[in-house]
């Protein structure tokens, strides 16, 4: 597959043809979109001197622990209906992920249409968000409602600039300025409140999709807050509209249950069910995620537990959708790891280790705190000794990874 980098005046129409093809979208005068492309790290490959395949990523980072990574986020890709199943999915997505390796991106994550595909390029499943959707009028809560401001798409810069302020925790993720902006017109009808300092700065904000909608129901898209105090008070926001809104959906915020300010949780879900306006929870895990470069993050790993080695025989896959001039071939190969304050990832094997044999997928999950090292054995691709199983059971304990940032 040969590939360059996206051309605005000379590839936009064929872009927008693919993009309307798949359905994501028909405005070529999409002022956002053009500009995501444009500014994004946008690549495009030809078939029969036409662009049929399309990646582009942004760069950010990524909260572990409390290090920050350098984050590659796979944004969008996109396949002419005449290319599919000619391999090019797969391999514009690698040589993109590639490029951004040798950029210096050190993790990685996308969001994925259906589970498998990009498993194939040493990702594997993110933990699951819980979706929750509920009437705003029964919230608990007695807080005064404060008069907010209102937000509009003009007001973009300072929307991100308290996104990039908010409350962080492990897996947490922040994007480029183009990306609030891009979302933030994305929805014809989204629309926003906040809360200012005594100098006129955000502190917090809600940025919702609806307007228009009598009854609602409205969607959050996010919450940026710095502290529970101000995350209770968007809340209590929320719960004003109950007199008219009859029903409130979001991604339920990191750390936080929901359900716990509620008032008849199971009652109101009984008596919406199957309704436009039902009361429900559900999970689903709709992002995946790789390690890019593993002395890098092993590096960033800082454990409690006493300093322990094994040896790592870890597959990425990748590989085998890169050209054989590309530079970046993943991150395979025989490794030894040191777990504890200062851990560590070293070329080679030392005899004397125990070994662990996993996909970079799995092993990703792993690090990150997806899922635990016994968990992952039965249903991932990690194998190892029962002890050393035990034993990383009981060093890699983390909180769940709060992915906060859809893209």
């Amino acid at each position: 597959m040969n590939y360059r980098k996206y051309e605005s005046k000379k590839d936009k129409k064929a872009v927008f043809r693919i993009l309307n093809e798949c359905g994501w979208t028909d405005d070529e005068k999409s002022k956002y979109l053009n500009i995501h492309l444009e500014q994004g790290r946008t690549i495009v490959s030809e078939m029969n001197y036409s662009v049929e395949a399309m990646a582009v990523s942004v760069i950010g980072e990524m909260k572990y622990q409390e290090e920050m990574m350098k984050f590659s986020a796979i944004t969008g890709v996109v396949i002419g209906l005449i290319a599919r199943k000619q391999g090019l999915a797969g391999q514009i997505t690698a040589q993109r992920i590639a490029l951004d390796a040798l950029d210096g991106a050190e993790v990685c994550g996308l969001s994925y249409f259906e589970q498998g595909f990009y498993n194939n390029l040493g990702f594997g499943n993110g933990n699951y968000n819980n979706q929750i959707s509920f009437c705003p009028s029964t919230l608990n809560l007695t807080k005064k409602v404060r008069i907010p401001v209102r937000l509009t798409k003009k007001d973009w810069e300072k929307i991100h600039k308290n996104r990039l302020q908010r409350m962080m925790y492990h897996g947490a993720i922040n994007l480029t300025d183009i990306c609030t902006k891009s979302e933030m017109n994305e929805a014809k009808n989204s629309f926003g409140f906040g809360y200012t300092d005594e100098e006129g700065n955000l502190t917090h904000h809600i940025w919702l999709t609806g307007k228009g909608k009598e009854n609602g129901p409205f969607w959050v898209w996010w919450f940026a807050y710095q502290n529970y105090e101000q995350m209770l008070e968007l809340f209590a926001l929320l719960k004003s509209f109950g007199d008219q809104i009859k029903l409130v959906s979001m991604v339920e915020p990191y750390n936080i249950q929901v359900q716990d300010l509620l008032s008849k949780p199971f009652f109101y879900r009984g008596i919406s069910e199957k309704s436009k306006y039902e009361n429900k929870i559900k999970a689903s895990s709709w992002w995946q995620f790789r390690i890019l470069d593993m002395e890098k993050c092993l590096k960033k790993t800082h454990l409690s537990c006493e300093e322990f080695k094994f040896n790592l025989e870890v597959t990425d896959t990748i590989k085998d959708f890169l050209s054989k001039d590309s530079q970046w071939k993943g991150i395979g190969g025989k490794y030894v790891i040191t777990l504890g304050e200062n851990s560590k990832a070293e070329k080679g094997m030392d005899n004397s280790l125990p070994t662990m044999k996993a996909s970079i997928g799995a092993f990703s999950r792993l690090w990150l705190g997806i899922r635990n090292a016994t968990s992952l054995s039965v249903t991932d691709d990690l194998k190892a000794t029962p002890k050393l199983l035990k034993k990383l059971d009981s060093c890699l304990r983390f909180p769940k990874p709060g992915y906060d940032w859809d893209f």
